[in-house]
């Protein structure tokens, strides 16, 4: 039997990896929401806005499937390193251009994407590579947890500076805050081991949606919760903003929201611990997120938004803890699927990136096609039960430790070949 108590405690490397995940959380908290909004106002119409969110999250998929052959030259240290780089680039470029960056949202999309793949892959490998099946609940939880303590004060931050700094100056000083965080982040990364992966990524060899019926259950749920998660990741904060007609305003509710998601995370991260309490939790998240969106049906007003944020703030962490867990441990379950590790989180990234482009690129259509902004709250009540689809996906997916067995086989086989190579000499 292992001993429970010492590999439910995290390593050194892995509370450093929080650090960093902290960081990158913060920089992106402070601008992330109010890129958005900044783009909005320089351009007033939905359709600039949703074309860079569309190349942003095209780009984050393929940019882990080149993190991947990367990690295999330079190692994931390197990869994260590149990403960041490419992070102050763009916010470099943003403050640069000013208000002419409307007039470039795919290209800055593709760069805001390419830096966070880069990063997001590095992370995921390290997170894989740093738990086990005992602490793993408890890292996602504790990485939830920094992540809203970041996006609670990293909007409200901003809204107060870019008030009290007369708006595109303050603006200005936000995106540059930004990039003194991520310049502070690529020096935080030197204390993350070097190593590289040890072969050349092959992406074939993580899709086997015939041979584990799991893992295409976990896909096919990643598509689907994409659909949801690309839109309401920029929609709502625009819907805020343009209801409150203030950056503080919707700082205000990033503050309120990120408190609750503070305290929703561990919450989540305890009842983790045990996998009947983590699949109820998860499947009452989902129905409620579903109906959460009802709330629009009458209007888009200061009350709906507020009970909106609200409930899914507090419920979507016992969402995402269980599904990141169930993914993670997935991967875990047999020597070869973790010797693979990098592959399958490409697989997984792509498969929430087609989500994502499809649930954007189906808003993007009606943007163009259509001039009235009335059908937004049943585009946001069709999406709504897309959590709910992916808990009735992936439910049965359990995880069963076969790295024994796996074990047992590679000693057979070594036995085998070694009795062949003694005949061969007598």
């Amino acid at each position: 039997m292992r001993a429970i108590g010492k590999v439910a405690k995290l390593s050194q490397q892995g509370w450093w990896l929080l650090v960093v995940a902290t960081l990158f959380m913060t920089g992106i908290a402070l601008s992330g929401t109010f890129i958005n909004v900044y783009i909005w106002k320089m351009d007033r119409t939905y359709e600039a806005i949703t074309w860079f969110n569309l190349f942003t999250f095209f780009c984050i998929p393929l940019a882990f499937v080149g993190g991947g052959y990367l990690a295999s030259k330079i190692g994931e240290a390197w990869v994260m390193r590149s990403g960041v780089t490419v992070l102050v680039i763009f916010f470099a470029v943003l403050l640069a251009l000013g208000p002419s960056s409307v007039h470039y949202v795919k290209w800055l999309g593709i760069c805001f994407g390419i830096g966070q793949g880069f990063y997001w892959f590095s992370f995921h490998v390290f997170s894989f590579d740093f738990t086990n099946p005992d602490n793993r609940a408890k890292f996602t939880g504790l990485s939830g947890l920094f992540a809203s303590l970041a996006s609670m004060t990293g909007p409200y931050v901003a809204g107060y500076l870019i008030v009290r700094v007369r708006q595109v100056s303050g603006y200005h000083a936000v995106f540059a805050l930004s990039f003194t965080i991520f310049a502070l982040l690529f020096i935080a990364t030197f204390r993350l081991p070097k190593k590289e992966l040890p072969h050349r990524p092959q992406l074939s060899l993580a899709l086997r949606l015939n041979q584990d019926s799991d893992w295409r259950r976990l896909l096919i749920g990643s598509v689907v919760f994409g659909l949801r998660e690309g839109l309401f990741s920029f929609l709502v904060a625009l819907l805020v903003f343009d209801v409150s007609k203030s950056e503080e305003g919707l700082g205000l509710y990033g503050l309120y929201t990120g408190f609750l998601s503070l305290i929703a995370f561990l919450l989540a991260a305890f009842i983790g611990k045990r996998e009947g309490l983590r699949k109820f939790g998860m499947g009452l998240a989902a129905f409620l997120l579903g109906i959460i969106p009802f709330l629009f049906m009458q209007s888009v007003s200061a009350r709906s938004l507020f009970l909106f944020g609200t409930t899914t703030s507090f419920v979507l962490p016992f969402f995402l803890v269980p599904f990141g867990t169930m993914v993670m441990n997935e991967i875990d379950e047999s020597i070869r699927s973790a010797r693979y590790r990098a592959e399958h989180l490409a697989v997984r990234e792509i498969a929430l990136g087609i989500g994502r482009v499809v649930g954007i690129g189906g808003f993007l259509a009606f943007v163009v096609y259509s001039q009235n902004v009335n059908w937004i709250p049943y585009l946001m009540m069709a999406l709504g039960f897309a959590q709910f689809l992916v808990f009735l996906i992936t439910y049965r997916v359990t995880y069963t430790d076969r790295k024994a067995s796996d074990q047992s086989v590679i000693e057979v086989v070594k036995e085998k070949r070694e009795g062949r190579s003694l005949q061969r000499m007598k």
